[in-house]
């Protein structure tokens, strides 16, 4: 069986819900895996940053210090059809700070689940375009503390919303999606935009990704009366990742990501890993 970009199960980049972005969105591309399929992915990611935006002005804080983030998630996915398929990723996060401040959590983060349908699917010859449509809600799956300058999460439960376009031409494709976030409590609702760019070449998938997260208002660290879910939490985030496929059932992945701009986040970078079984 000759393998193709459209039959891989590409590890999404959804390891970046920890204490250095506890507003970030699981992103999604659009891929299914077609009906009575599904996979199982576990992925662990160590991320860390010494400085990070207060508004749009970044600074360091020794009581802050260096933060160091730790997780690991459960992804999985399910095919009930060719065109409809369910997606839930939960993340263990430890998060720990050098500073003054001894700031350290560690626990399940939140619980995320999406329904994705592929509505439109259309091409010839070796090109593919596809519509994917996503909603879902993503909870706290454990009773940890949202306010604090390092924690888990904001400890909201949120509505979440994809539109995915994707093109498929041969060993390429292309996957651009946009997000709506309808935030819980005081947080600023969110805009997900998540941009992959992937080629095959014998049992490897090679992935360059962009991820960008923009608040619909809020508030900045520092303002009166402000909380820290209420921060207007945003970035912008590049990165690679390499899916390799040992057999028919198992595939590992590994990647890393850097931030290039933001608002009330940390100036993250980081590194994950992680195995695939396809079923």
């Amino acid at each position: 069986m000759r393998w193709t970009a459209s039959r891989l199960w590409v590890v999404p980049f959804a390891a970046l819900a920890a204490a250095a972005a506890p507003s970030a969105a699981l992103d999604i591309n659009g891929f299914m895996p077609g009906a009575g399929r599904g996979a199982l992915a576990f992925t662990a990611t160590v991320e860390g940053y010494d400085e990070f935006w207060v508004g749009d002005t970044k600074v360091s804080d020794p009581g802050v210090g260096e933060v160091e983030t730790n997780s690991l998630t459960a992804w999985f996915t399910w095919g009930l059809t060719d065109n409809f398929a369910l997606v839930v990723n939960l993340p263990y996060v430890d998060t720990t700070s050098d500073g003054l401040g001894g700031f350290e959590d560690n626990g399940l983060q939140d619980l995320t689940a999406l329904a994705k349908l592929r509505f439109a699917s259309f091409g010839n010859g070796g090109t593919r375009h596809s519509l994917v449509g996503a909603a879902g809600v993503r909870t706290p799956a454990s009773d940890y503390e949202g306010n604090l300058p390092v924690d888990l999460g904001d400890a909201t439960t949120d509505a979440l919303l994809r539109l995915v376009y994707q093109l498929e031409s041969g060993s390429f494709y292309f996957s651009q999606q946009v997000g709506f976030d309808v935030r819980g409590d005081d947080a600023p609702d969110g805009i997900p935009l998540y941009t992959e760019l992937g080629w095959s070449a014998g049992p490897a998938t090679w992935t360059l990704f962009y991820a960008q997260l923009i608040a619909d208002g809020g508030t900045d660290i520092g303002d009166p009366g402000f909380t820290f879910p209420s921060n207007g939490d945003e970035y912008q985030r590049v990165g690679a990742k390499v899916y390799g496929r040992f057999t028919e059932a198992l595939g590992g992945t590994l990647g890393g990501f850097t931030t290039l701009d933001g608002r009330n986040s940390g100036d993250v970078t980081g590194f994950f890993g992680g195995l695939v079984v396809s079923f």
